[in-house]
Protein backbone atom coordinates (compact mmCIF):
# COMPACT_ATOMS: atom_id res chain seq x y z
CA UNK A 1 0.00 0.00 0.00
CA UNK A 2 0.79 3.17 -0.96
CA UNK A 3 1.91 5.53 1.91
CA UNK A 4 -1.18 8.19 2.46
CA UNK A 5 -0.77 11.88 3.17
CA UNK A 6 -2.54 11.76 6.87
CA UNK A 7 -2.87 16.11 6.18
CA UNK A 8 -4.73 16.66 2.80
CA UNK A 9 -6.90 14.37 0.58
CA UNK A 10 -5.18 12.58 -2.48
CA UNK A 11 -5.74 10.64 -5.19
CA UNK A 12 -4.94 7.18 -5.37
CA UNK A 13 -4.44 5.02 -8.16
CA UNK A 14 -5.65 1.14 -6.76
CA UNK A 15 -7.87 0.14 -3.79
CA UNK A 16 -5.21 -2.08 -2.73
CA UNK A 17 -3.70 1.82 -2.17
CA UNK A 18 -6.17 2.77 0.60
CA UNK A 19 -6.94 1.75 4.20
CA UNK A 20 -8.05 -1.90 4.08
CA UNK A 21 -10.91 -1.91 6.05
CA UNK A 22 -12.05 0.89 3.80
CA UNK A 23 -11.15 -0.68 0.82
CA UNK A 24 -12.84 -3.82 1.43
CA UNK A 25 -16.16 -1.94 2.59
CA UNK A 26 -15.95 -0.83 -1.14
CA UNK A 27 -15.25 -3.62 -2.85
CA UNK A 28 -18.79 -5.09 -1.42
CA UNK A 29 -20.54 -2.55 -3.08
CA UNK A 30 -22.47 -3.23 -5.76
CA UNK A 31 -20.67 -2.24 -9.28
CA UNK A 32 -17.03 -2.49 -7.87
CA UNK A 33 -15.81 -5.41 -9.53
CA UNK A 34 -13.86 -3.07 -11.75
CA UNK A 35 -10.88 -0.71 -10.88
CA UNK A 36 -12.57 2.76 -10.27
CA UNK A 37 -12.00 6.16 -12.64
CA UNK A 38 -11.69 7.99 -9.63
CA UNK A 39 -10.49 7.22 -6.27
CA UNK A 40 -9.92 9.59 -3.54
CA UNK A 41 -9.25 9.30 0.15
CA UNK A 42 -9.44 12.01 2.46
CA UNK A 43 -7.91 11.41 6.01
CA UNK A 44 -9.98 12.72 9.30
CA UNK A 45 -9.34 16.29 9.86
CA UNK A 46 -10.91 19.10 12.05
CA UNK A 47 -12.15 22.06 11.26
CA UNK A 48 -13.10 24.94 13.90
CA UNK A 49 -14.13 22.76 16.76
CA UNK A 50 -16.03 20.06 14.67
CA UNK A 51 -14.12 17.11 13.43
CA UNK A 52 -14.64 15.48 9.83
CA UNK A 53 -14.12 11.05 9.92
CA UNK A 54 -12.15 9.99 6.93
CA UNK A 55 -13.65 8.84 4.28
CA UNK A 56 -13.05 6.88 0.25
CA UNK A 57 -14.75 8.19 -2.71
CA UNK A 58 -14.62 5.61 -5.34
CA UNK A 59 -16.32 6.38 -9.20
CA UNK A 60 -16.55 3.62 -11.97
CA UNK A 61 -18.00 4.12 -15.55
CA UNK A 62 -21.35 2.67 -13.71
CA UNK A 63 -21.54 2.88 -9.95
CA UNK A 64 -20.31 5.22 -7.47
CA UNK A 65 -19.12 4.38 -3.80
CA UNK A 66 -18.19 5.80 -1.19
CA UNK A 67 -16.88 4.78 2.60
CA UNK A 68 -17.00 6.36 5.93
CA UNK A 69 -13.81 5.78 8.66
CA UNK A 70 -15.70 7.28 11.70
CA UNK A 71 -14.75 6.87 15.91
CA UNK A 72 -17.63 5.63 18.11
CA UNK A 73 -17.04 6.08 22.13
CA UNK A 74 -19.05 3.34 23.72
CA UNK A 75 -18.34 4.15 26.94
CA UNK A 76 -16.98 7.74 26.69
CA UNK A 77 -13.56 6.46 26.72
CA UNK A 78 -12.27 4.37 24.29
CA UNK A 79 -12.96 5.37 20.77
CA UNK A 80 -13.82 2.71 18.24
CA UNK A 81 -13.58 2.56 14.80
CA UNK A 82 -16.28 2.15 12.46
CA UNK A 83 -16.49 1.55 8.66
CA UNK A 84 -19.54 2.16 6.87
CA UNK A 85 -20.62 2.22 2.82
CA UNK A 86 -23.00 2.92 0.43
CA UNK A 87 -23.34 3.29 -3.16
CA UNK A 88 -25.75 2.93 -6.03
CA UNK A 89 -25.87 3.18 -9.91
CA UNK A 90 -25.85 6.58 -11.96
CA UNK A 91 -28.86 4.95 -13.44
CA UNK A 92 -30.57 5.46 -9.99
CA UNK A 93 -28.94 8.71 -9.19
CA UNK A 94 -30.45 12.24 -9.05
CA UNK A 95 -28.16 15.05 -8.31
CA UNK A 96 -25.02 16.23 -7.20
CA UNK A 97 -24.00 18.30 -4.60
CA UNK A 98 -21.00 20.74 -4.02
CA UNK A 99 -20.14 22.27 -1.04
CA UNK A 100 -17.07 25.01 0.01
CA UNK A 101 -17.45 26.96 2.97
CA UNK A 102 -14.37 27.99 3.89
CA UNK A 103 -12.08 24.85 4.85
CA UNK A 104 -14.81 22.50 4.92
CA UNK A 105 -16.06 21.13 1.63
CA UNK A 106 -18.51 18.91 1.18
CA UNK A 107 -19.33 16.48 -1.31
CA UNK A 108 -22.94 14.97 -1.48
CA UNK A 109 -24.46 12.46 -4.08
CA UNK A 110 -28.59 11.98 -4.09
CA UNK A 111 -29.79 8.93 -5.10
CA UNK A 112 -33.45 8.01 -5.44
CA UNK A 113 -35.31 6.56 -2.69
CA UNK A 114 -32.50 6.63 -0.31
CA UNK A 115 -31.85 9.55 2.47
CA UNK A 116 -29.83 11.83 1.09
CA UNK A 117 -27.35 12.54 4.59
CA UNK A 118 -26.27 9.26 3.94
CA UNK A 119 -24.13 9.76 1.21
CA UNK A 120 -21.91 13.14 2.46
CA UNK A 121 -18.70 13.29 2.40
CA UNK A 122 -16.25 15.48 3.96
CA UNK A 123 -12.99 17.16 3.02
CA UNK A 124 -10.57 20.19 3.12
CA UNK A 125 -10.85 22.57 1.00
CA UNK A 126 -7.53 22.81 0.16
CA UNK A 127 -7.78 19.81 -2.05
CA UNK A 128 -11.47 21.18 -3.92
CA UNK A 129 -10.15 20.56 -7.14
CA UNK A 130 -9.95 17.22 -6.72
CA UNK A 131 -13.29 16.63 -5.54
CA UNK A 132 -14.99 19.83 -8.05
CA UNK A 133 -13.58 17.19 -11.01
CA UNK A 134 -14.89 14.11 -9.09
CA UNK A 135 -18.24 15.65 -9.07
CA UNK A 136 -17.35 16.62 -12.97
CA UNK A 137 -16.82 12.70 -13.57
CA UNK A 138 -20.09 11.94 -11.57
CA UNK A 139 -22.44 14.43 -13.10
CA UNK A 140 -21.44 12.99 -16.96
CA UNK A 141 -22.03 9.86 -15.91
CA UNK A 142 -25.36 10.86 -14.71
CA UNK A 143 -26.69 12.52 -17.85
CA UNK A 144 -25.21 9.48 -19.71
CA UNK A 145 -27.70 7.11 -18.16
CA UNK A 146 -30.34 9.18 -18.07
CA UNK A 147 -30.41 9.80 -21.80
CA UNK A 148 -27.66 11.68 -23.20
CA UNK A 149 -27.27 15.26 -24.12
CA UNK A 150 -30.22 17.00 -24.98
CA UNK A 151 -30.99 18.58 -28.27
CA UNK A 152 -28.02 21.23 -29.40
CA UNK A 153 -28.30 25.05 -28.23
CA UNK A 154 -28.04 27.36 -31.65
CA UNK A 155 -27.20 30.02 -29.94
CA UNK A 156 -25.98 31.07 -26.56
CA UNK A 157 -28.45 33.11 -24.82
CA UNK A 158 -27.80 34.75 -21.63
CA UNK A 159 -30.72 36.49 -19.02
CA UNK A 160 -28.14 38.00 -16.79
CA UNK A 161 -28.47 39.96 -13.64
CA UNK A 162 -26.36 43.42 -14.71
CA UNK A 163 -25.26 43.56 -11.24
CA UNK A 164 -23.61 40.18 -10.42
CA UNK A 165 -21.34 40.03 -8.39
CA UNK A 166 -17.80 39.06 -8.80
CA UNK A 167 -18.45 36.14 -6.63
CA UNK A 168 -21.03 34.76 -8.77
CA UNK A 169 -19.21 35.64 -11.88
CA UNK A 170 -15.87 33.70 -10.96
CA UNK A 171 -17.70 31.29 -9.33
CA UNK A 172 -20.23 30.82 -13.26
CA UNK A 173 -16.57 29.76 -14.48
CA UNK A 174 -15.63 27.77 -11.85
CA UNK A 175 -18.30 25.10 -11.29
CA UNK A 176 -19.37 25.10 -14.89
CA UNK A 177 -18.07 21.55 -16.25
CA UNK A 178 -15.70 22.70 -19.14
CA UNK A 179 -17.22 21.05 -22.21
CA UNK A 180 -20.74 22.52 -21.34
CA UNK A 181 -22.65 25.57 -23.06
CA UNK A 182 -24.05 27.88 -21.05
CA UNK A 183 -27.61 28.64 -22.29
CA UNK A 184 -28.82 31.03 -19.70
CA UNK A 185 -28.55 32.10 -16.59
CA UNK A 186 -30.10 34.50 -13.96
CA UNK A 187 -28.92 35.67 -10.23
CA UNK A 188 -30.45 37.31 -7.36
CA UNK A 189 -29.76 38.88 -4.27
CA UNK A 190 -30.51 37.54 -0.48
CA UNK A 191 -33.90 38.97 0.50
CA UNK A 192 -33.33 40.29 3.65
CA UNK A 193 -36.19 41.40 6.99
CA UNK A 194 -36.68 44.11 8.45
CA UNK A 195 -34.99 42.85 11.68
CA UNK A 196 -31.75 42.12 9.66
CA UNK A 197 -32.70 38.30 9.40
CA UNK A 198 -31.61 37.21 6.05
CA UNK A 199 -34.36 34.86 4.76
CA UNK A 200 -32.74 33.53 1.90
CA UNK A 201 -29.13 33.62 0.08
CA UNK A 202 -27.92 35.16 -2.90
CA UNK A 203 -27.89 32.47 -5.53
CA UNK A 204 -28.11 32.08 -9.31
CA UNK A 205 -29.54 29.38 -11.45
CA UNK A 206 -27.55 27.93 -14.81
CA UNK A 207 -28.94 26.39 -17.52
CA UNK A 208 -26.63 24.15 -19.94
CA UNK A 209 -27.47 21.62 -22.19
CA UNK A 210 -27.35 18.82 -19.81
CA UNK A 211 -28.18 20.27 -16.63
CA UNK A 212 -29.42 23.10 -14.03
CA UNK A 213 -26.67 24.43 -11.40
CA UNK A 214 -27.58 26.27 -8.57
CA UNK A 215 -24.96 28.64 -7.38
CA UNK A 216 -25.93 29.58 -3.87
CA UNK A 217 -24.35 31.25 -0.74
CA UNK A 218 -24.37 29.29 2.25
CA UNK A 219 -28.03 29.02 3.44
CA UNK A 220 -28.44 31.72 6.73
CA UNK A 221 -27.91 30.43 9.99
CA UNK A 222 -31.19 32.53 11.57
CA UNK A 223 -29.71 34.70 13.64
CA UNK A 224 -29.51 38.48 13.36
CA UNK A 225 -27.02 41.00 11.84
CA UNK A 226 -26.73 44.27 10.65
CA UNK A 227 -25.25 45.16 7.54
CA UNK A 228 -24.24 43.12 4.75
CA UNK A 229 -23.36 39.44 5.70
CA UNK A 230 -19.93 38.04 4.08
CA UNK A 231 -19.99 35.15 3.04
CA UNK A 232 -16.82 33.12 1.32
CA UNK A 233 -18.32 29.43 0.60
CA UNK A 234 -20.65 27.61 -2.36
CA UNK A 235 -23.27 25.28 -2.40
CA UNK A 236 -23.80 23.81 -6.21
CA UNK A 237 -26.20 21.56 -7.07
CA UNK A 238 -25.77 19.94 -10.42
CA UNK A 239 -29.44 18.71 -11.81
CA UNK A 240 -29.50 16.59 -15.22
CA UNK A 241 -32.22 18.65 -17.05
CA UNK A 242 -33.13 14.52 -18.09
CA UNK A 243 -34.02 13.84 -14.30
CA UNK A 244 -36.25 16.90 -14.29
CA UNK A 245 -40.03 16.12 -13.96
CA UNK A 246 -41.36 18.96 -12.82
CA UNK A 247 -41.05 22.59 -12.21
CA UNK A 248 -43.12 24.74 -10.78
CA UNK A 249 -43.00 28.28 -8.45
CA UNK A 250 -45.42 29.23 -5.57
CA UNK A 251 -45.85 32.89 -5.21
CA UNK A 252 -45.45 34.44 -1.85
CA UNK A 253 -45.40 38.55 -0.34
CA UNK A 254 -41.79 38.15 0.80
CA UNK A 255 -40.46 34.82 -1.02
CA UNK A 256 -41.63 32.68 -3.44
CA UNK A 257 -40.65 29.02 -3.80
CA UNK A 258 -39.49 26.89 -7.08
CA UNK A 259 -39.60 23.46 -6.65
CA UNK A 260 -37.54 21.03 -8.99
CA UNK A 261 -38.69 17.40 -8.95
CA UNK A 262 -35.99 14.85 -9.70
CA UNK A 263 -36.94 11.59 -11.03
CA UNK A 264 -35.25 8.40 -11.42
CA UNK A 265 -35.89 4.62 -11.13
CA UNK A 266 -39.61 5.44 -10.17
CA UNK A 267 -38.33 7.34 -7.06
CA UNK A 268 -38.50 11.32 -7.36
CA UNK A 269 -36.98 14.02 -5.14
CA UNK A 270 -38.01 17.77 -5.13
CA UNK A 271 -35.41 20.51 -4.51
CA UNK A 272 -36.81 23.87 -2.63
CA UNK A 273 -35.64 26.96 -3.60
CA UNK A 274 -36.90 30.48 -1.92
CA UNK A 275 -36.29 33.31 -4.30
CA UNK A 276 -37.33 36.91 -4.40
CA UNK A 277 -40.99 37.13 -6.07
CA UNK A 278 -39.75 39.96 -8.48
CA UNK A 279 -37.53 37.17 -9.89
CA UNK A 280 -39.77 34.51 -10.10
CA UNK A 281 -41.00 34.55 -13.82
CA UNK A 282 -37.09 35.15 -15.40
CA UNK A 283 -35.73 32.02 -12.61
CA UNK A 284 -39.06 29.60 -14.24
CA UNK A 285 -37.69 30.20 -17.58
CA UNK A 286 -34.64 29.19 -16.52
CA UNK A 287 -35.34 26.51 -14.87
CA UNK A 288 -37.48 24.80 -17.82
Amino acid sequence: MMELDRRFAMALKNLSDAPPPMAEAIRKQDGMSEAPDVLIFSPAFTTMDIHRPASLLALTSTHWAIAINSSKFPDKAVATEVTSAIGSAYGQTLAVELSILLLDGRLAIHAAGSKSTGFIIYFNTVMEKLYREAAFFALNQIVERAGGRGDAIPQKTQLTNPALSMKFNSALERFTPPDRTIDSYTAWFAVVSGFHRQLSPAAMLVRTETELILISDEAPSGGLFHGPQQNLGYVVTYMPRKRIRAVTCRPGAKLSTLEITLAADNMAESITVLIPPEVSDTVKSVAT
